[in-house]
């Protein structure tokens, strides 16, 4: 191939004038034809319709809802028992040996889980999966609008994984989306609860303070708070004040040694922290990195809420200043990042594409799709590239924004 013609395939791609909506449908269609095949395949498989199995196999479903019920026998606080817990994941299958999935979640989850406990198995899964599925895809609507097609979204190769195994990266990406819309409709109280709600997962909020204290939104402040206070309160007068105690107890003594041994895989792990372990780095040296991303992350997010009013280059820092900011991030969880894209697009439909920024995206669904394997099979991390990558276009977005002397004002009304 000449220069010249690399030269053209380089620029076709820099513009991504390529990538139009009627491409982006066919093959968000096509990918998610193939992915709901390959969920399928992996049901058939786990439930022994392919070949047999010597053991059953779990999904992470069966941690939330082994948690549950001991919650719903009136003894929540064994959930934070690591013994009695896995004899609860056991019973849901009937026999022991299949893969026991840790419960590291606050009593926040809990609530929830309990309620899911007094239904049968596959009635709790299926409200779980689908309501989250639910939401998501409305917060995604919400975002890009009814002209938006929410296929792609919903082919977003993170999310798809999180839905099969009944984890709960749809209710993260779907808490960011509808903080991050309800603050872009003036809503900051409300935008603060449903933030505030990321307490299920304390770590995803990391970075939500700097946010909104660097935005000056005082009142999503206050809601978050609300948030916070309320569900907490609501623990406490469900399963009593022993709970919090047992809750901290595990997670400080456990937590630790199952994610720095390995007992979850390195290459599960897409935090700048399990970067550092994947390839062979020492605990002290991984906690160094992780420390200095979320630092830079934290200090990023804040610049960039101080010096834009504008929603979409804030809410892509935010969520993908957490993806970075979290050591503890599974695969699946990097789900958010189609709530980053659907921003991008978002504002693009106002002010067009950004150079590169269509061929990252795809990238991005790439890693989502295929980085796992790649991790297993070369110990290459990949994680980080997408959560720096996304906080380099928010970064361009809101420059972007000032040398075109954007100002609120002069702002195109949005309307869902």
């Amino acid at each position: 191939m000449t220069l010249e013609r690399l030269g053209h395939v380089a620029g076709i791609v820099r513009s991504g004038a390529w990538l139009d909506s009627r491409r982006v449908r066919a093959y968000g269609l096509i990918l998610f034809a193939v992915e709901v095949a390959a969920m399928v395949f992996l049901a058939a498989g786990q439930h022994g319709l392919i070949v047999p199995l010597d053991h059953p196999v779990s999904g992470g479903f069966s941690s939330f809802y082994a948690a549950g019920s001991l919650a719903h026998q009136g003894t929540p606080a064994l959930a934070y028992d690591l013994a009695a817990h896995r004899r609860a994941e056991e019973m849901i299958y009937g026999a022991p040996g299949a893969n026991y999935y840790f419960f590291f979640y606050p009593p926040v989850l809990l609530l929830a889980c309990a309620a899911l406990a007094a239904l049968p198995y596959p009635v709790a899964f299926a409200v779980w999966a689908v309501g989250q599925a639910a939401l998501y895809l409305g917060g995604i609507r919400a975002i890009v609008g009814r002209g938006g097609a929410l296929v792609p979204y919903a082919a977003f190769p993170a999310g798809v994984i999180s839905f099969a195994l009944g984890q709960n990266a749809l209710l993260t990406g779907a808490l960011f989306a509808g903080g991050t819309v309800l603050l872009d409709r003036g809503r900051p109280f409300l935008a603060g609860l449903a933030l505030g709600c990321l307490c299920y997962k304390p770590h995803f909020g990391i970075l939500i303070p700097v946010a909104l204290i660097a935005g000056g939104h005082w009142r999503a402040v206050a809601g978050a708070a609300a948030a916070v206070a309320a569900l907490a309160g609501a623990t406490v007068a469900a399963f009593g004040w022993d709970i919090w105690p047992a809750y901290v107890h595990l997670f400080a003594d456990a937590a630790p040694r199952t994610f720095e041994t390995g007992r979850v895989p390195y290459s599960a792990m897409v935090s700048p922290f399990g970067s550092v372990l994947l390839v062979g780095g020492a605990k002290p040296l991984a906690y160094a990195v992780q420390a200095v991303a979320t630092l830079a992350a934290a200090v990023t997010v804040a610049v960039i809420w101080r010096a834009t009013p504008r929603t979409a280059p804030r809410s892509v820092a935010l969520i993908a200043g957490t993806l970075v900011s979290v050591p503890v991030i599974l695969f699946y969880d990097l789900l958010p990042a189609a709530v980053c894209i659907a921003w991008l697009a978002r504002d693009a439909r106002d002010g067009g594409w950004l150079p590169w920024e269509k061929a990252f995206i795809i990238a991005i669904a790439i890693l989502s799709l295929g980085g796992r394997g790649l991790a297993v099979a070369a110990a290459v991390p990949y994680g980080p590239v997408v959560g720096f990558g996304l906080l380099a276009m928010a970064w361009r977005r809101a420059r972007h924004g000032q040398s075109r002397q954007w100002h609120p004002d002069l702002a195109p009304v949005y309307k869902s």
